[in-house]
């Protein structure tokens, strides 16, 4: 299975596998910034957990601008609403 690129560092990503009180684990984590996901008893799950943080990262990142976006615009809006406004009741 494919393994996304890290979602802080788009870094390199690696599947380790341990023994944890006797149970075999594994954890998928990025060799550049070390960010790392849980311990899970599934290989496959512990992988496609990693490849949805990428998607988790993107849409995080478009809240954030829209966040920051939209007061803007509405204040433009206003701005624009008020000058209008004024200048058709003159």
């Amino acid at each position: 299975m494919r393994l996304e690129p890290c979602p802080c560092c788009l870094g390199k990503p690696e599947v380790s596998d341990m023994r944890v009180a006797g149970i075999h684990m594994w954890q998928v984590h990025c060799t550049v910034c070390g960010l790392a996901s849980e311990l899970d008893d599934d290989r496959v799950f512990s992988i496609q957990r990693w490849n949805r943080r990428l998607e988790r990262a993107r849409m995080k990142t478009w809240v954030t601008f829209l966040a920051g976006v939209l007061p803007f615009l509405v204040v433009i809006a206003f701005l624009i609403g008020s000058y209008t406004g004024a200048f058709i009741f003159r």
